[in-house]
């Protein structure tokens, strides 16, 4: 399943407003009737705003990057020779640790972009920790309830649970979805090489040419010598 990394973060949407709108009263303030004290009040409120939602921001970026720290921690009784990071002793505890970080963060900053990221990665745990039903209920809820990136995630992360519990119907209407609607969490040639690899065994010769449109699509890449790969095994 896709996984991302700190620094594919997108910045807050809030902030962003924020900022809009101070620079409206800057370039509109002379067709504002305030008085002066009203004025300095309201300016007053924007910054205090604008520096609030930065702080929560950075917290929250913090603390979603210390939950994914976790998450790739190394399982290993002794720490490898120069790391500092965490390390567990089982995959479950790894994992079960990971879990309620990123829920904490899933709760705490639910309307700053680490927040529905870390609720992805939360289901992501369940998933590794055999709560199967319970990922694909909380992956369900992000693709209906977020959208672009994180949305992409989950419907990629449902498709592929699909696959695995045999309900191929189901992830292959995703996997056309996200090949139609790519975004920079899953590009159109990740969709592409799921929807090959699930209908390979059931109609190869859609597989060979959804892996000749990657070839075509991708020209000397790694993504188009893996697709000539693929198309190597489906000739045998």
């Amino acid at each position: 399943m896709a996984r991302l990394t700190r620094h594919q973060l997108r910045t807050d949407e809030l902030e962003s407003r924020l900022t809009a709108i101070s620079a409206f009263f800057v370039v509109n303030r002379k067709n504002i009737v305030l008085g002066s004290a009203a004025a300095l009040l309201v300016i007053a409120v924007i910054v205090g705003a604008i520096f609030y939602v930065r702080g929560r921001q950075g917290q929250a970026s913090e603390a979603f990057s210390k939950a994914l720290e976790a998450f790739h921690a190394p399982v290993t009784p002794v720490a490898p020779a120069g790391y500092v990071g965490p390390t567990f002793p089982t995959d479950e505890a790894k994992y079960t640790a990971a879990l309620q970080q990123f829920q904490d963060v899933a709760g705490q900053y639910s309307r700053y972009a680490p927040g529905p990221l870390a609720r992805y990665y939360a289901a992501l745990c369940l998933d590794e920790l055999g709560k199967q039903a319970e990922a694909e209920k909380e992956f369900s809820a992000i693709a209906q309830q977020q959208s672009g990136d994180v949305a992409a995630l989950a419907k990629m992360a449902l498709a592929n649970i699909y696959q695995q519990t045999d309900r191929a119907a189901e992830a292959e209407k995703y996997y056309r979805e996200l090949e139609s609607n790519p975004t920079a969490s899953v590009p159109k040639v990740a969709a592409q090489f799921a929807l090959a690899d699930l209908i390979g065994a059931s109609n190869p010769p859609q597989a060979l040419e959804i892996y000749k449109q990657i070839v075509q699509e991708n020209p000397d890449t790694s993504a188009a010598d893996l697709a000539k790969q693929r198309m190597d095994a489906l000739a045998q």
